[in-house]
């Protein structure tokens, strides 16, 4: 072995360098992407490789300080360590600070040569004592591609290939390294973390993006990892653009300085002028298909530069599909858009013109529409909207319809009829009814004298829409049927046609036809590529599952319909709120309230304040869905306040559909109940009475009711009643509720067999439909009853674990015990200042009466003074407007 003595000495080597990074201010734990590195306990090598801003660095210091201290041996390189005695000096620095390396191990002692790398006995020498070691050391070469010179890699290349026992060899690089990865793979002893795993999920994004004090709201956070591509390095600069200009605005027009110049240093620097410019030139295209970009830049190399800006050092272009489309990478094409813009408009504009030519040539009418805008081409514009509007309607380009009718509006240059009539057709989908009436009449007044065969046919079509948003049920039907009367063969129209008449049979309660006809439209929509039809036809099959309480094809029926829907600038869709909608119902009955808030909120923000009656409806049933998640959730108080508000806001419950009715109350007086606000579950009854009268929802109110009161022999007749009589439902789910209910009634009396024998049905109607929402939120006695019959559920006992799993895992706090009918009344004096005497005249009882009240009050609310009461009252939402009658 080698002393220290009789070879030349090691080289100083500054702590800095092999020291483990400590964590950024604004660390965001990774444990999907640690959980891989630690099965790396077996393996020769780990390659992190990223180009830069993938937080590579950040994760394996994490790695590294999760594996303890005297487990990592770190190596920062930088270009010194292209020498090959400074670089192995490191090497033996780094490992000797090891604390799993033992006092005598020769590492500690180990010279190194003059040239390392070559000399066979020094690495031997480090194999050896390598593999003595009694645990493995992991030695991180970090920032490994700025080592260039070939004698490093080659001694390390010695090492994998001795495959010491007692080592890891952890390299991240913006490039592959030259290491035998290859036949490290295949012997199954590599573990790779690349770009892809490094992106930021939509959980990990709105960690980091919370640090920004909430400069970024949590609705904009999908847009922004959509924007950045998940880039950690892109996050930080939003994060920080928000922070400094207290919104994204800058950040996402490409006009924040700061993100230039980070963009500049880190991707562009190491660029060509020629690559530079090729990106600068391609950046306003979205996507830039095979053969534009040598159009577009008059160079026949381009598709060749494009392929070298998609390696993985670099990784600016993405490229994917045959024949391949490429995009320049979300942020950079976006900051490189606008620098075009600012600096040379005109070149801009005649790079718009002929992308355009070009995608118009290739038979793609939306991007050649989208690039005859941003040319500023109003004649242009106007040729291609007579030619392709219906089709880039159907097709779901609703976005790049708004900009070209824009242009030509604030040009004022008159579109015609065709026009005008997917102006009124765009309106409705955004529930702007009040519009689409004026856009209706401009193409009735500019109605040609021989119109295309397909006008007529879509002007029947807008009517039904805007009869059906109106919620004119008999003017729907009347256009829709008027609709299938005109002439459709040959017409782009005619899928849209058939999903009109599938509405009408579905009005008419001929549900089996309607599905078959939706069905069949699908297909053929869908080979067609018409995104919005097939939409439609996905929602309306996605309410005939709700209807018939096929819950799980529901939800899946919606997301598929929501796929098709693009992420367009202009956010409202009353097609994308329907989707949303269901999706909010399933994650309710899934028993997912988080999830059913978070899809709930996205229906009030796709509807906005559209005056459409059916946008009010459903903005009411979100809001309901909302209110009853929340509830659930421990926000008891706010979620049957919100719950009430939706009722009232629905107006009379003949003012909105049966089934939103029925699922209003239904909701709200369960939540009404176990909260012991008796009062609004009776309003509650009142208001449903006219619209379920004869329901099996309606039996199901009574049966809780008399549950309520302690009446559990009566509850039992209601529900009888329900299973015997088949009363109409309009929610499929209420035979489960009602068998629960019955097990609680049935507990009450103590016949727990006949509420084994319930709870046992109710499991075999719930498992299929995927129904927990009663079983998760179930009050204790029934949760306990559910846990002592383990083990003798049979088919239900799979569904029955899943149900308690997910209680445990939701662990939303205890109920609070429900004040009385005379307490809630004694609490809304509280706030008065008046005295216990002054309250029990108020009252007429008397003042020992009052003071017992106001004892249950405080132990309820777990307070001390009237002062706490009404506080935790205000904060509850137990204080609701009728305080204000008693302040006044």
């Amino acid at each position: 072995m080698r002393q220290c003595s009789d070879a030349p000495a090691r080289r100083r080597i500054p702590r800095t360098k092999l020291t483990v990074p400590g964590p950024p201010a604004d660390l965001v734990s990774r444990p999907r992407l640690l959980t891989v590195l630690d099965g790396a306990s077996e393996a020769a090598l780990v390659f992190v490789g990223a180009p830069a801003g993938f937080g590579k660095t950040v994760l394996l210091a994490e790695w590294a300080r999760r594996r303890g201290p005297g487990a990592v041996a770190w190596l920062a390189a930088d270009a010194e360590d292209n020498d090959d005695h400074l670089f192995w000096s490191a090497v033996l620095e780094t490992l000797g600070r090891c604390g799993r390396l033992p006092g005598g191990n020769p590492l500690r002692l180990l010279a190194v040569p003059e040239a390392p790398s070559t000399d066979l006995g020094f690495l031997s020498t480090v194999a050896d004592a390598l593999d003595a070691l009694p645990e493995p050391v992991v030695l991180v070469v970090d920032s490994a591609q700025e080592i260039t010179a070939p004698e490093p890699w080659h001694g390390l290349q010695a090492l994998v290939r001795h495959q010491p026992a007692g080592l890891c060899l952890a390299v991240s690089s913006r490039r592959e390294p030259p290491l035998p990865l290859g036949r490290v793979r295949l012997a199954d002893r590599l573990v790779e973390v690349g770009a892809a795993a490094l992106r930021f999920t939509a959980e990990e994004a709105e960690t980091l993006l919370a640090a920004a004090d909430r400069a970024i709201p949590r609705d904009q956070v999908a847009r922004v990892v959509a924007g950045t591509g998940g880039w950690p390095a892109g996050l930080r600069l939003a994060t920080a653009s928000a922070a400094r200009h207290g919104n994204l605005r800058d950040f996402e027009t490409g006009r924040d300085d700061a993100v230039l110049a980070y963009l500049a240093d880190e991707a562009l620097a190491s660029l060509t002028p020629a690559h530079r410019e090729l990106l600068r030139t391609i950046s306003i295209c979205d996507e830039v298909p095979a053969g534009l970009a040598t159009v577009l830049c008059g160079r026949t190399d381009a598709e060749a530069m494009l392929r070298e800006l998609g390696e993985p050092a670099t990784r600016l272009v993405d490229t994917a599909g045959t024949p391949p489309h490429h995009r320049v990478t979300p942020l950079l094409r976006t900051y490189l858009r606008a620098q075009q813009e600012r600096r040379a408009p005109d070149r801009t504009r005649a790079l718009h013109a002929t992308a355009e030519r070009w995608f118009a040539g290739h038979h793609r009418p939306a991007p050649a529409l989208l690039h005859s805008v941003r040319s500023g081409n109003p004649a242009r514009v106007g040729d291609l909207l007579r030619e392709h509007a219906v089709t880039l309607f159907l097709a779901g380009e609703h976005d790049v319809l708004r900009q070209a009718l824009t242009l030509l509006e604030d040009r004022r240059i008159a579109a015609g009829a065709p026009a005008a009539l997917v102006s009124a057709a765009l309106c409705l989908e955004a529930a702007e009814t009040s519009a689409a009436r004026l856009h209706l009449a401009r193409a009735e007044a500019s109605w040609p004298a021989r119109p295309a065969p397909e006008l007529p046919l879509l002007r029947r079509l807008t009517h039904a829409r805007l009869a059906q948003l109106d919620r004119t049920p008999a003017g729907a039907l009347r256009a829709a049927e008027q609709a299938d009367e005109e002439p459709s063969a040959g017409s782009a129209l005619r899928g849209l046609a058939a999903v009109h008449r599938a509405g009408v049979l579905i009005a008419r309660g001929h549900r089996g036809p309607a599905r078959e006809a939706l069905v069949r439209v699908l297909g053929t929509a869908e080979q067609v590529h018409q995104d919005f039809t097939v939409a439609r036809c996905l929602t309306l099959l996605g309410e005939l599952a709700c209807h018939d309480g096929d819950y799980r094809a529901m939800d899946t029926l919606a997301r598929r319909a929501e796929s098709r829907l693009p992420h367009q600038d202009f956010p409202r869709s009353v097609q994308g709120a329907q989707a949303r909608a269901l999706m909010a119902y399933g994650a309710l009955l899934r028993g997912e309230p988080a999830d059913c808030v978070e899809h709930a909120k996205r229906v009030g923000q796709l509807l906005g304040d559209a005056p459409a009656r059916a946008a009010r409806d459903l903005r009411m049933f979100a809001e309901t869905l909302r209110g009853a998640a929340e509830f659930e959730l421990g926000t008891w108080h706010a979620g049957l306040r919100r719950m009430r508000r939706a009722r009232n806001r629905l107006g009379t419950g003949r003012g909105c559909p049966a089934g939103h009715a029925a699922l209003c109350a239904v909701l709200e007086q369960r939540a009404a109940l176990r909260l012991g606000a008796a009062g609004q579950a009776r309003e509650t009854v009142r208001w449903a009475l006219p619209v379920l009268a004869g329901s099996g929802e309606l039996l199901l109110m009574r049966a809780r009711t008399q549950l309520r009161l302690g009446r559990h022999h009566a509850a039992s007749t209601v529900l009888r009643t329900l299973a015997d009589d088949a009363p109409p439902l309009e929610l499929a789910w209420v035979p489960i509720e009602a068998s629960l209910l019955g097990v609680q009634a049935a507990l009450a009396a103590g016949a727990r067999d006949r509420a084994a024998r319930l709870l046992g049905d109710a499991l075999r109607a719930a498992e299929p439909a995927g129904v927990r929402f009663p079983f998760v939120f179930a009050p204790p006695e029934l949760v306990g009853f559910l846990t002592s019959r383990l083990g003798r559920l049979g088919t239900g006992e799979r569904f029955a674990g899943e149900v308690l799993a997910l209680r445990r895992r939701l662990r939303t706090p205890p109920m609070p015990a429900p004040l009385t009918e005379r307490e809630r009344g004694v609490l809304r004096l509280l706030p008065t200042q008046r005295s216990i005497d002054e309250i029990a005249q108020d009252l007429t009882v008397s003042p020992n009466t009052v003071k017992t009240h106001v004892r249950g009050i405080y132990a309820k609310l777990d307070v001390r003074s009237r002062r706490e009461a009404v506080t935790i009252a205000q904060e509850r939402g137990l204080l609701d407007a009728e305080v204000a009658d008693f302040t006044v």
